[in-house]
């Protein structure tokens, strides 16, 4: 199986398979404070679709592409009976989060085949190459147990959410966002693709869903770290978008803050599927090489 980046929108590739670099166009902490904010806004509709979906509350779950931790460490709070292991490619960001903890090399997950019962797979896949999400099922279909399930949450950019006032003047600047990750191997709109990838791995039951985190919920601020100016600052490092496009953003940005009636409401994709077998019963995982 080739190297591949799997990663919360936060570890580094090892092979040009990945659309994501941590820190290219901001300093790495300030991405680190980024990612903990968007993990905050969205985690408890997230938290919600994993349990509808049959997350054991008392199993052993992989959050592949850990990242920082932001997700590994709410899940640990949500889940005290569970076991929740932290993966990633990237060994400095891997270094943030508390163990058990596990590095990937050689784009293989460090434990034995059908030792788990959940993997979360967050952020990942819009950032993959066809061939290499396909190698990253193969690989989760390889860990989980019987019956074990994958939850992917991604991105849809034909429906990632809605804001009042709308902003249709915005869409050739984040068609600019779309065609860069495309250039680098990654897919905006790529959750819809990934239930057919799944079945055609082996994984069965494989279903999309959605949810959503309004302004009717969360102080509209918090969404600043979804729609507003700052997000986009590192393209117009990179030279994918220009000052004048981050210009336009901020004026987007102003505008729904300034409008009486003004909100966002920012969508929740996730595909979950389960690997053929009955229901696993909550066995700990192996590392590579220990007896089960």
């Amino acid at each position: 199986m080739p190297t591949h980046t799997m990663s919360a929108e936060g570890a580094t590739g090892r092979a040009p398979t990945s659309s994501y670099r941590p820190g290219t166009g901001r300093p790495r902490a300030d991405e680190m404070d980024r990612l903990d904010r968007q993990a905050q806004l969205t985690f408890d509709v997230e938290f919600g679709l994993l349990r509808e979906g049959g997350l054991r509350t008392d199993g052993t779950l992989l959050d592949l592409g850990s990242g920082n931790g932001a997700i590994t460490t709410r899940l640990r709070e949500r889940l005290p009976e569970a076991t929740v292991i932290g993966v990633d490619v990237d060994p400095e960001l891997l270094a943030l989060v508390p163990a058990p903890s596990l590095l990937i090399e050689d784009g293989r997950i460090p434990v034995e085949d059908e030792s788990v019962d959940d993997v979360l797979v967050r952020f990942v896949a819009q950032h993959l190459t066809p061939a290499a999400r396909l190698d990253l099922w193969t690989e989760v279909l390889r860990v989980l147990a019987p019956g074990g399930r994958v939850h992917i949450v991604d991105v849809d950019d034909t429906a990632s959410g809605v804001t009042t006032p709308l902003q249709p003047g915005l869409a050739p600047i984040f068609a600019k966002l779309h065609h860069a990750q495309a250039a680098d191997g990654g897919d905006r709109m790529v959750i819809g693709k990934v239930a057919p990838e799944l079945e055609a791995v082996g994984f069965v039951h494989a279903q999309q869903v959605r949810d959503a985190v309004s302004s009717s919920e969360r102080p509209i601020e918090d969404f600043a770290v979804h729609v507003g100016p700052e997000r986009h600052v590192p393209h117009v490092s990179t030279g994918v978008l220009s000052l004048a496009d981050l210009a336009a953003i901020t004026r987007g940005w102003q505008a729904i803050l300034a409008d009486p009636a003004g909100s966002v409401c920012v969508y929740v994709h996730l595909v979950r599927a389960s690997k053929p077998g009955p229901v696993s019963m909550g066995s700990a995982p192996t590392t590579e090489g220990e007896a089960p």
